[in-house]
């Protein structure tokens, strides 16, 4: 069986959903990449999944892309070795062609369902979108209030930090685990959530991350600020000596990493919060060797914040439970409306000429 990958491109984020689906494939690089468009409950995520077997039983390397709104299903599928790549192109990680029929094919599963029953449902179908809306909004405010409080940690954490001790640590760890590989120019950086928060909660994928980097280094970072500097530097040295850097943003600050991976080297560095503490590492770093003295006055401070913190976060997975417990009703209509007959034929068929 082929190594494979999982990793989100999608996240529920204080600041609305954050796509990072612009890093699915290289349009000018002969990239055959398919979005496919339809309604909730058309087969998407099934028809990826056929694929996505196809591919490992045929020794290919593939990376599942799963949804944070439901993480049992799938969003994208990638097949680095063939230059393909597979999506969901609705909403929300709305996915256009830039180069229509030369970079990106569109595959519409609207053609396989009854459009008159769905019209006959249309006053329920608009009711459990506008419902589903409702709470994904819902669900963003609290996550946004999250951030607020998230965003004053991080500013008395930043007043006591010794950047040129994590400066540093940084170019040693790159002069010790990441020298430039001879005759190659700069490597490639790549983004992605190795975390998402979900209807069920907070999901880190951990398995994901041991199987493209065996060795993980953890970082004991409660607030995340050391974590973003020292992979970010990291990441900068990584990419500069040749290597493909996979930069793993945060899903309370996505303009941040909190993870980074270098497959090619099986390392990867990994802030250890709720979420990944239970990952087995290597070697530890706290982030108190970086830090001034007088930091341990602001803890009791930082820990009620982080209580407000995690009961706003407890509410917004509510609201995406409930975001997910009316698509989940939209599925059903549809599902009623599809002529899966025809669409597995037709699955079957594509996948019949991709792995001929």
């Amino acid at each position: 069986m082929a190594k494979k990958a999982a990793s989100f491109l999608g996240a529920n984020t204080p600041k609305g959903f954050v796509s990072l689906f612009d890093e699915l494939y290289n349009p000018y690089d002969k990239a055959r990449a398919y979005i496919i468009k339809g309604g909730p409950g058309t087969g998407k995520s099934t028809f990826m999944k056929k694929i996505a077997d196809k591919a490992e039983k045929s020794g290919f390397f593939t990376e599942r892309v799963y949804c944070s709104s439901d993480p049992s299903s799938l969003d994208a599928v990638i097949v680095p070795q063939m230059n393909f790549s597979i999506c969901d192109g609705t909403s929300p990680h709305v996915v256009e062609p830039r180069f229509p029929g030369v970079a990106e094919n569109i595959l519409n599963l609207g053609e396989f369902w009854d459009a008159e029953k769905l019209r006959k449902n249309g006053d329920e179908i608009r009711g459990l979108f506008f419902e589903n809306s409702l709470y994904h909004r819902k669900s963003g405010k609290y996550l946004a209030a999250a951030g607020h409080i998230d965003s004053l940690n991080r500013k008395l954490v930043m007043n006591y930090i010794r950047t040129d001790k994590t400066d540093s640590y940084a170019t040693r760890f790159i002069y010790r685990e990441l020298s430039a590989k001879r005759g190659e120019g700069r490597g490639e950086k790549s983004r992605r959530f190795m975390s998402a928060i979900t209807p069920r909660g907070n999901i880190f994928l951990g398995d994901a991350v041991q199987s493209l980097c065996p060795r993980v280094i953890g970082i004991d970072d409660s607030e995340g600020v050391i974590s973003a500097l020292v992979t970010d530097r990291i990441g900068e040295g990584a990419v500069k000596n040749g290597y493909r850097a996979i930069y793993c943003c945060c899903p309370m600050n996505p303009a941040e990493s909190e993870h980074l991976l270098v497959p090619e080297k099986g390392i990867a560095i990994v802030r250890l919060h709720r979420a990944s503490c239970e990952l087995p590492c290597v070697r530890m770093i706290h982030a108190g060797r970086f830090m001034k003295d007088g930091f341990r006055e602001n803890r009791t401070v930082i820990k009620f914040n982080n209580k407000l913190k995690d009961e706003l976060i407890k509410e917004s997975v509510n609201c995406l439970k409930q975001a997910k417990s009316t698509h989940d009703k939209l599925e059903r209509i549809y599902i009623d409306a599809m002529d899966f007959e025809r669409l597995n034929e037709y699955c079957q068929s594509f996948i019949d000429k991709l792995f001929t």
